[in-house]
């Protein structure tokens, strides 16, 4: 055959082109100036990040005519010979097919031998983790103390199988997956090259399918330049199976909504387009792990590898959301993935596994779940009582009495949403729910409302100044400011958090100097900030852990998610004296 694939034709030759492998590349090029030329090296590493291309090109510049040299002519007939394969000096094993102590013992006949032609005669072992215990036995006593003008070189994808007895011989070198940024520009170097009209968005799905591989990417390159002339975004997904940014952003709006009906018509989208559904849920995974590192990071356009427009659209969707609830999702479509690869019906297992995802949509804390639990066995949610008289504090602010909200028990509420036609397709609106969510807190109007003769008074408008600073704050921060309630006395800006929300007092605290600014300017004057968290008392949990397993509503959601209760928690100012104790 004429032809020449691109993964042989363009495979690194020296070390300058060995991309991805900076330390190693180094290693190699000043153990060779500075003439400290180990007996025998083990490369390891995933498949095609240049393992057994590195060992060619470390016997090419110990052979080389120039050599020893880092920078080998090419042209020698040393060097040609090794490029080739044609070099008896240089002598390629397979592991996996010469695997038996007869194998390893014609090695030890021949390494006697001195080179014919070049300085060292170096054995380049691929796949070594697949000799038998045996033959890697046979092999120590002669990979620890070879003739001087032998070197070895071990090359695996697979470290663990490794012994330890071959590996305290060796000098370890640990290969790397190549970034997908370092593939792209190698690939854009190799197109240019190759006179391949390719777009820049095409090369960057290359790059992301080759998963580090650069052998990988340059086969799919390969690959699509035999499909069309002009490549373009919509080829390489047509060729490759990747799933449209489009669809994985309508899935996950469903997740994050618990829009089920959603979740069903897209993945009738995605048969309907013949998608591979074992592939979807890898880029489901992938584009889950972006949510949640959009959700994190203040500016993920430096981390993503996506354009203007998919990061608004991703920053639109992280801000319907929370980090635990992004995480919790993440974790459940990651254990649902194996169960996808390995089902006879894919379809079927995706669609299960994502329908229970859905239901952490309805994430509740944990304190309104046993208030809900309360209600349905009976018992009233008790108020707490307001002091008989006031009474002065001297240090730190007053924490807000709290008033009963009247909440509708779970089944009330599914009801409710089943009414409004949540679970049926409608989008979410972060907004909503956030004006739903403070609707059970007070006001700072009411908050307010009971005040002691020494304090001095409250002024107006704290809320409002806090809603307009919240307005200008990034998405995943605004989020969980959402969740204080303000105040102001004097010159100080007082926010508190209850029980259910502490989880987001440190982040908040790293970001009080910018929040003081930023609140300073809303209101005109300079304003410090307070952080409180109101913390809820602990009490003994004694009989409780078997009540709580005694409530039907309970049992059916451990049954549903294979769970298990972990912690109990009493619900605040319940009743309890009917069963043992105000402590119990």
């Amino acid at each position: 055959m004429g032809y020449l694939v691109l993964a042989r034709k363009w495979r690194p030759k020296g070390f300058d082109d060995l991309v991805g492998q900076a330390p190693i590349t180094r290693i190699l090029k000043n153990a060779i100036l500075q003439g400290k030329i180990a007996h025998a090296y083990l490369f390891s590493g995933p498949r095609g990040v240049g393992k057994t291309s590195s060992a060619r090109i470390l016997a090419k510049a110990l052979n080389c005519k120039e050599g020893p040299t880092p920078l080998p002519c090419g042209v020698c007939d040393s060097c040609t010979a090794i490029t080739d394969g044609s070099s008896v000096d240089v002598i390629e094993i397979d592991g996996a097919s010469n695997n038996s102590v007869d194998d390893i013992r014609d090695l030890r006949e021949r390494v006697k031998y001195a080179p014919s032609g070049g300085r060292y005669k170096v054995y380049i072992i691929d796949e070594v983790h697949m000799l038998s215990g045996s033959a890697f036995n046979a092999l120590l006593k002669t990979l620890e103390e070879p003739p001087s003008h032998v070197l070895f070189v071990l090359a695996t994808t697979e470290m663990k199988k490794i012994p330890a007895t071959v590996l305290s011989r060796c000098q370890h070198m640990p290969f790397r997956r190549i970034s997908s940024g370092v593939i792209k520009e190698r690939l854009k170097e190799i197109s240019d090259a190759e006179g391949l009209h390719i777009s820049a968005i095409a090369l960057g799905l290359v790059a992301r399918a080759a998963d580090g591989s650069m052998r990988d990417s340059l086969t799919i390159l390969d690959q699509v330049s035999a499909f069309s002339t002009e490549i373009t975004e919509e080829s390489v997904k047509g060729l490759l199976g990747i799933a449209d940014f489009g669809l994985l952003s309508k899935v996950s709006k469903a997740l994050i909504c618990g829009d089920r009906v959603g979740i069903l018509e897209t993945i009738e989208d995605l048969v309907e387009q013949g998608t591979d559904i074992r592939a979807f849920s890898k880029e489901l995974i992938q584009f889950f792990r972006d949510l949640l590192v959009a959700s994190v990071m203040k500016k993920p356009e430096d981390v993503l590898d996506m354009s203007a427009e998919e990061i608004d659209t991703v920053r639109e969707i992280v801000s319907a959301s929370s980090e635990d609830q992004l995480t919790l999702m993440l974790s459940e479509i990651m254990k649902s993935e194996a169960e996808v690869r390995s089902a006879s019906s894919p379809r079927l297992a995706l669609e299960m596994a994502l329908i229970r995802a859905s239901f952490l949509s309805g994430l509740k804390p944990i304190i309104e779940v046993i208030e809900n639990i309360g209600r349905l066995a009976g018992r009233p949610a008790m108020v707490p009582e307001r002091p008989a008289g006031p009474k002065k504090k001297k240090d730190g602010p007053r924490p807000r009495p709290e008033t009963a909200v009247s909440r509708p028990s779970v089944p009330e509420a599914a009801v409710s949403r089943e009414q409004h036609g949540e679970a049926g397709g409608e989008e979410c609106d972060v907004s909503e729910e956030n004006a739903a969510a403070q609707e059970t807190d007070e006001s700072p109007a009411e908050a307010g409302a009971v005040k002691e003769d020494g304090d001095p008074p409250s002024e107006m408008g704290g809320q409002d100044v806090w809603e307009r600073t919240v307005a200008k704050v990034d998405p995943p921060l605004a989020s969980k400011l959402m969740h204080a309630n303000a105040e102001i006395r004097g010159d100080e800006l007082f926010l508190s958090l209850n029980g259910g929300q502490a989880v987001f007092e440190e982040s908040i605290r790293k970001e009080l100097k910018t929040l003081e600014k930023m609140v300073s300017e809303e209101a005109g004057r300079e304003l410090r900030i307070k952080l409180t968290t109101s913390h809820k008392k602990s009490v003994r949990k004694k009989d409780l852990k078997e009540k709580v397993m005694d409530e039907p509503l309970i049992r059916e959601a451990l049954e549903l998610f294979e769970g298990r209760i972990v912690d109990v928690t009493p619900a605040e100012g319940a009743d309890n004296n009917q069963n043992g104790g105000e402590h119990v």
